[in-house]
């Protein structure tokens, strides 16, 4: 490898690819086109557009269990050779640039980057259009991500709010009606992330558990083997197609609906389950 290139520790996949020259907010870019994968950017070339350190972030996106699946290496054209550099996968931008920190950039940059991060894979996918994109379904720790990052925001938002409005007592009512708003979103939010986090492997353990101690039982009285009905039944009712897809706030109704099949089919067996206190984690 060219000693100037990108460090390529550890191996990334290699393709030979096409360009494309194009502007965006000021800049010049050049996309990379990957036959199978869609669109990139090279990684160094949007650190420098931002003001990033590209070593840093070379090595936070090859530390990073999701971000490294989205770098592929690249010969390019730069200087009259071909030097391998390291490009991100146009699907995985917002993600990197998520995980950016305000503090990481200037304050002059902060609103590119936001540019950056909500119309850049826009315009790369209108540039080589839909077709070329692989067809593959979002990353749910993407969404979670983007969730959790737009959640972090709001709460040093509503900090500094909070402190604003002690210093600022004559602009109490405006304050307070904003104080309302942020919390109202911090709320929002928070059941946003709750929706896209799945129960611990500890939990779907007790679940699992649960109903088979109730099953087991009941066969032992009746000699009927019942798993099988409870775990359809159990999917039916939590709208859920196995343990570890069982959304994390349901894990409370999931508890009391065991409970309730515990008590209508082993009525007068008080050891049909443990006590909850013994199930909580």
């Amino acid at each position: 490898m060219n000693p100037s290139a990108d460090d390529s520790e550890p191996r990334l996949p290699q393709r030979h690819p096409a360009f494309q020259e194009l502007t965006f907010d000021g800049d010049q870019l050049v996309a990379v086109i990957l036959d199978g994968d869609g669109a990139a950017l090279p990684v160094r070339a949007a650190c420098h557009a931002l003001g990033l350190d590209p070593r840093y972030q070379l090595q936070r996106l090859r530390e990073h269990d999701v971000l490294v699946t989205g770098l592929r290496e690249v010969r390019m054209p730069q200087g009259g050779k071909l030097q391998v550099v390291v490009a991100i996968l146009s699907r995985y931008l917002p993600f990197w640039l998520a995980t950016v920190t305000p503090s990481q950039v200037s304050a002059t940059m902060r609103p590119k980057l936001v540019r950056y991060q909500t119309e850049l894979v826009d315009v790369l996918n209108r540039l080589y259009g839909d077709e070329l994109a692989p067809d593959r379904p979002a990353s749910p720790d993407l969404a979670v991500a983007v969730l959790e990052r737009r959640l972090d925001d709001l709460l040093v938002e509503l900090r500094l709010t909070r402190e604003l409005l002690r210093e600022q007592r004559s602009t109490e009512v405006a304050q307070d009606e904003r104080l309302d708003s942020l919390e109202t979103a911090v709320d929002d939010l928070q059941q946003q992330v709750l929706q896209h986090t799945v129960v611990t492997s500890a939990q779907q353990e007790v679940l699992k558990r649960a109903i088979k101690r109730i099953a087991v039982r009941y066969q032992q009285r009746t000699g009927i083997e019942r798993y099988a009905l409870l775990f359809a039944q159990f999917c039916k009712t939590m709208g859920t197609p196995r343990y570890d897809a069982l959304p994390a706030h349901q894990y409370e109704q999931a508890l009391d609906w065991i409970e309730a099949q515990a008590r209508a089919l082993l009525p007068d067996d008080p050891d049909a389950l443990p006590s909850r206190q013994e199930r909580l984690l």
